[in-house]
């Protein structure tokens, strides 16, 4: 939901030292181009979230689920918390302007994050050690995904987003990221 560098931040924050098998699952869910399997995919068709993400932690095993399990608790407080707030002052002329937004976070975070560069390197020349196809996620998808969000990124330098200003998506990614340990410690 909040776009590619706010769930690398996330994941940063969570395990800054985690495999690259964690980061690539942190994207994974995104890697569907198709919009109905790119809903599945993030459990958009049950009826309680939460629930449904802790019984997907009790199955994530090794570390590309987990990052595919916090790319989608991510999704879960984003869509809860900022994205509510978006849409309620913007109207339902939402989706193209918050589309628009997301791209000024991403691009101006890869800009100015130090890590971001690197990690995009390290995503490309995965070995897809850890992958588990999940059912609308393939190893293709995936890797297409990495390498069309990083010649994106490098090709648009942007302007912050006003809507969503970088100190925003900082605190957005801290309470995440605290937010996330402790439910996850809970479950498992």
């Amino acid at each position: 939901m909040p776009s590619s560098m706010p769930h690398l931040m996330v994941a940063k924050k969570v395990n800054p030292n985690a495999s690259i098998d964690f980061y690539i699952g942190n994207l994974a869910p995104d890697a569907n181009r198709e919009r109905e399997q790119k809903d599945k995919a993030h459990f958009e068709n049950v009826p309680d979230m939460e629930t449904t993400l802790k019984e997907f932690a009790l199955k994530a095993d090794n570390d590309y689920l987990k990052g595919v399990l916090l790319h989608l608790y991510v999704d879960w407080k984003w869509k809860t918390t900022y994205l509510v707030d978006f849409i309620n002052k913007i109207g339902d002329e939402w989706f193209l302007k918050y589309r628009k937004e997301i791209g000024k976070i991403t691009a101006y975070a890869f800009h100015n994050t130090e890590w971001a560069f690197e990690l995009y390197k390290q995503l490309e020349n995965w070995d897809c050690g850890g992958f588990v196809e999940i059912e609308f996620i393939t190893e293709e998808n995936i890797k297409e995904f990495i390498s069309r969000s990083k010649k994106w990124q490098i090709e648009n330098k942007l302007e912050a987003s006003a809507a969503f200003p970088p100190p925003l998506i900082e605190k957005f990614a801290n309470d995440t990221a605290d937010d996330f340990i402790k439910w996850y410690s809970c479950i498992v």
